[in-house]
C-alpha cells in the first residue's frame, strides 16, 4: 500500500467569521444586518489546517458511544491517544481490535490510516473542499467531481467507494461501505462513474 499524496494541493474551506491563525475578520459589514465575505475562494492556511484536523478528528471519533458499518458491523472507540483513535469492531462471534490515526502529510494533505491489529488495511489523503471532507486514495492523479470518499459535515457519516479502495470490495455488496452514528440520516453517494 503506498503512501503518494494526491496530484493536486488539499483545499481547506474556512466557513468561518475568521480563519486559522489569524485574528482579522474574513467579512466586511455592509449593512445594518447586513454583511459580505472577502476573498470565499481563499482557504485556511494548509499547514494550519492538516494540522488542526489531524489533532481534532480522533477525539470527535472517540467522543461517541458506537458507530455502525456496512455488513453489520459494530465499531466502539476507546478514548483517544494523541493522533490515533482505538476502536473494536464487533460482528456475531467476530471481534477485531485496531486504530484509525490521522497525521498532517509534508504535502498538507490529512493522511488518515486504519489498522487491524498490526496491519494498516486502509490509507486516504482528507482535505476538505467545501462543508464535507472529501478522501481519496493513495496516488490519486486525478480529481473528480465526486470524491470516492466523503465525511459529513457534522462528522457523523463516512462514505467510502470501493472502487478507490478495493480491500473494502469484500465487505460490500453494493457500491458503498458506510460507517454512521446510529440514528443518523446518512447522504448516499454513488460509485465514480455511476
Amino acid at each position: 500500500m503506498s503512501d503518494t499524496p494526491p496530484a493536486w494541493p488539499p483545499f481547506y474551506f474556512s466557513g468561518g467569521w475568521f480563519r486559522m491563525g489569524s485574528d482579522e475578520p474574513q467579512f466586511k459589514l455592509k449593512g445594518k444586518f447586513e454583511f459580505e465575505f472577502l476573498n470565499p475562494d481563499e482557504g485556511d492556511d494548509p499547514a494550519l489546517a492538516a494540522a488542526w484536523y489531524a489533532e481534532d478528528f480522533p477525539s470527535r471519533i472517540a467522543g461517541e458511544p458506537r458507530w455502525l458499518a456496512t455488513g453489520g458491523w459494530e465499531i466502539a472507540p476507546a478514548a483517544s491517544t494523541g493522533r490515533s483513535a482505538p476502536f473494536t469492531a464487533r460482528r456475531a462471534s467476530v471481534e477485531v481490535a485496531g486504530r484509525v490515526v490521522f497525521s498532517p502529510d509534508p504535502s498538507h494533505w490529512v493522511k488518515v490510516e486504519v489498522f487491524l491489529g498490526a496491519f494498516r488495511v486502509f490509507v486516504a489523503y482528507m482535505d476538505r473542499v467545501w462543508e464535507e471532507f472529501e478522501l481519496w486514495p493513495s496516488g490519486a492523479t486525478e480529481k473528480t467531481v465526486d470524491p470516492p470518499g466523503r465525511i459529513g459535515k457534522r462528522l457523523d457519516w463516512i462514505n467510502l467507494a470501493p472502487s478507490a479502495w478495493p480491500a473494502l470490495a469484500r465487505l460490500v455488496d453494493d457500491q458503498t461501505f458506510s460507517i454512521e452514528l446510529p440514528g443518523r440520516n446518512v447522504v448516499e453517494m454513488s460509485a465514480p462513474g455511476d
